[in-house]
């Protein structure tokens, strides 16, 4: 037997362990990383025969396998050029690569073994309608979130947006806050460089998300429970806003204006600073939850510079060109397309830095689904606790180890999400907005 032979016999075990829910943790990255690696496996054949051994458990009737590839590799194209900034953050040949993991792995999702069902990219017909409303477990189920936000203007008077009606809600100084179509905010100021800035606060809670254009006509999306605080009008030699959460961030260029967004623990401006973001004109996504391990910052166009607040600056250059991990020690770092920051909130650690990290895991949020990318149980309930606003407890260890690949949008209801994760072994419980996770 080849070398070939030997690889697409060990990848189809794996994708068989995969499908099955045995895959440990070791075995999960065996696969990922052998999909990635070699190009000359033919996925084409090995996702078929694993679609023929599920044999009665799949949840769809056989398709036609030569318009089911086409279509899924045409849904992901289409999501790359929906986003260009996604496509420029690594070369053809890893975009390529990237296309026939998403592909394999995404194809075993429709196989239910995978425990997800990702119908954003599939046009197979879809199983019937979920009625998980139905189940005992499953009392007064949980809609997803939308667009709410709390708007508080610099006298301190608050704004509920999602019930204001649109157009002028406010006239700060020289600036008009406008509430557009849609879930967006916008400010427009008839002097760009008036002194008599104000400061005005937008805060989504749990089940909430908000789009804002600043001033300068830089863009920032907030995910759920999140807060940035910034001026009605930029002034001075910096544009500088204040971050709690999680925010995307497409900023307008001014080489003269450095923009900068300091990121707090919690109330912006009133709690912790963790660290600074220094960008000229740039897309990048900041995740600074109080609940998780670290804040990461994930650049996705342009460059930026990462200041450990607990730290004094002196910036080191992340010019990696293979997909690796190094830390930092210094107190700052340089970020390129495709990097992620990791600071860890003791300060203790340094920045880590991860070339060729998963984009698309990191602004899933703003292009509406969840990304589960090798996430433990505890990791998923956090998001799913933010975007749902629901309590999540936990009994039993059962799986709090096993790992998670796959995606979901976020519109659906809360009782087919687990419906979907319950393929899984791990079982659910809702009661209004208390959630049990049965391990």
């Amino acid at each position: 037997m080849g070398n070939q032979d030997r690889n697409e016999t060990r990848v189809s075990y794996l994708l068989d362990r995969y499908r099955t829910n045995s895959c440990t943790r070791a075995e999960l990255d065996e696969l990922f990383e052998g999909v990635k690696k070699d190009e000359e496996i033919d996925l084409h054949h090995l996702l078929r025969r694993q679609w023929e051994e599920a044999g009665e458990t799949m949840p769809v009737a056989s398709p036609d396998w030569e318009e089911l590839f086409g279509e899924m590799m045409e849904r992901i194209r289409d999501l790359e050029e929906s986003n260009q900034s996604l496509a420029r953050v690594t070369h053809r040949r890893s975009r390529r690569r990237r296309r026939l993991l998403a592909v394999s792995l995404f194809s075993l999702l429709l196989l239910g073994g995978g425990a997800f069902l990702l119908q954003r990219w599939s046009r197979v017909k879809p199983p019937a309608p979920f009625v998980a409303t139905q189940h005992p477990r499953f009392k007064n189920d949980v809609q997803p979130g939308g667009n709410k936000a709390i708007l508080t203007l610099s006298d301190g008077s608050s704004i509920v947006l999602d019930s204001a009606v649109d157009g002028t809600l406010s006239t700060q100084g020289s600036t008009r806050v406008l509430k557009l179509a849609n879930g967006r905010l916008a400010y427009r100021s008839a002097h760009s460089g008036d002194a008599a800035s104000y400061f005005n606060t937008i805060s989504t809670p749990k089940g909430g998300q908000y789009q804002v254009e600043l001033p300068d006509g830089s863009k920032v999306w907030l995910d759920a429970g999140s807060s940035l605080r910034f001026p009605t009008v930029f002034s001075g030699d910096t544009r500088e806003v204040q971050l709690s959460g999680e925010a995307f961030f497409e900023i307008s260029g001014d080489v003269r204006h450095p923009f900068l967004v300091s990121v707090f623990s919690r109330e912006p401006g009133k709690s912790e600073e963790l660290q600074k973001v220094r960008v000229l004109g740039t897309q990048f996504n900041v995740m600074a939850y109080g609940d998780e391990k670290f804040v990461k910052t994930t650049l996705l166009d342009g460059a930026v510079r990462i200041d450990d607040a607990a730290s004094g600056p002196s910036p080191r250059s992340s010019n990696s060109t293979s997909p690796t991990t190094h830390i930092n020690n210094a107190g700052a770092v340089n970020l390129k397309p495709g990097d992620q920051a990791q600071l860890t909130r003791d300060h203790g650690a340094g920045i880590r830095v991860v070339n060729d990290a998963d984009v698309n895991a990191a602004v899933a949020w703003k292009n509406g689904y969840f990304d589960f990318n090798k996430a433990d149980i505890a990791t998923i309930m956090r998001q799913i606790s933010r975007w749902y606003d629901v309590d999540v407890s936990f009994r039993g260890d059962g799986h709090r180890d096993q790992v998670f690949f796959g995606g979901m949008q976020r519109n659906l209801p809360l009782s087919s999400i687990f419906t979907i994760l319950e393929r899984s072994g791990v079982q659910f419980s809702i009661d209004g907005k208390k959630v049990v996770v049965d391990l």
